[in-house]
């Protein structure tokens, strides 16, 4: 009954009346958004400039400042405005320095663009860390803000389209910063989709879910079969839940997670992984989180990253 509920569900959301010129290019777009992350760092042109003042000055403030004066200036149509975070443990700040609005007939579009500054616990700037994040963000959300303006172009604005992009800091500690960006996307179906930015602030680099494991180790195979049991044990324990796992569409099934899967770790130490609406659930469960338990990775992860604790298989749904 559940595989049948589960076939029929993905045919109706296959069947949505989209123009697929539309759907086609802003589909793409976000798919070379996520998997290019790990290449955004060489694409460094848009915030030299920004880069080269921001240094000069004692504060992340002073230079958003400065930068908002600049583009205000500009003439451009894209408007900015400054937003104070409250200080996370007192170790960095984050400010809202842009954010592009637009709205024509049926579509419109929200993207909020953070600027971060990165500390230690001493209270240190990181400097070129806290820069390679930014450009990191930059390029990211200049993409959606691109497949928008493109899905506009294309369409005429005579489509149906709505697009909102927000972050928020989800870890903030001695050793990671993770700001998580959450994507909504409605046309005639809704979409969710999630990037996240790790940061590992004793070596200030970029972390893909490969860097937390020692090298040449196999980590996709233990955390996919714990997924999977994660995934039987709520499907038995609760028939509103579903997953696209032992169905009878093969293709549909979850088999593995990939290289390059979203993830973060808690302030609790906990390893999660983030699934995107749709990718392995039907979309009435909205986009899935799984806590890996510490002992199925204890044999394999580099030290610091994660901690022993007592964790439930619990996963939670967004939305």
């Amino acid at each position: 009954m559940r595989d049948k509920r589960l076939s029929e569900m993905k045919r109706e959301y296959e069947s949505i009346p989209i123009p697929p010129q539309l759907r086609g290019r802003v589909n793409r777009a976000i798919e070379d958004a996520k998997q290019d992350t790990a290449l955004l760092s060489k694409k460094r042109s848009r915030l030299l400039a920004f880069r080269s003042i921001a240094l000069h000055f004692a504060s992340a403030a002073a230079a958003v400042l400065l930068l908002i004066t600049v583009m205000a200036n500009s003439g451009e149509s894209i408007a900015y405005a400054m937003e104070d975070i409250p200080f996370l443990g007192a170790i960095s700040r984050v400010v809202t320095f842009r954010e592009y609005s637009d709205s024509q007939e049926n579509m419109e579009a929200n993207v909020k663009v953070p600027q971060v500054t990165v500390e230690d616990t001493s209270g240190n700037v990181l400097d070129e860390a806290s820069a390679d994040l930014n450009q990191q963000i930059e390029d990211y959300t200049s993409q959606i803000i691109e497949a928008y303006e493109e899905s506009v172009e294309s369409s005429g604005g005579e489509g149906h389209l709505a697009m909102n992009l927000d972050y928020q800091v989800i870890t903030d500690n001695d050793r990671i910063f993770a700001l998580r960006f959450d994507q909504q996307l409605v046309m005639a179906g809704s979409q969710h989709s999630v990037q996240i930015f790790n940061l590992d602030k004793t070596t200030g680099t970029l972390l893909s879910l490969g860097d937390l494991f020692q090298e040449g180790c196999d980590y996709i195979t233990p955390i996919s079969d714990n997924i999977k049991e994660q995934m039987t044990e709520q499907m038995a324990q609760d028939e509103d839940i579903s997953y696209f796992y032992n169905t009878d569409t093969p293709g549909l099934n979850f088999t593995a997670i990939r290289p390059n899967e979203n993830f973060y770790i808690s302030e609790e130490g906990t390893l999660t992984l983030v699934f995107d609406k749709y990718e392995i659930a039907p979309g009435y469960m909205g986009s899935v989180e799984f806590e890996i338990p510490t002992e199925v990775i204890a044999d394999i992860v580099k030290d610091g990253f994660v901690t022993e604790s007592n964790i439930s298989n619990d996963t939670s749904a967004g939305m």
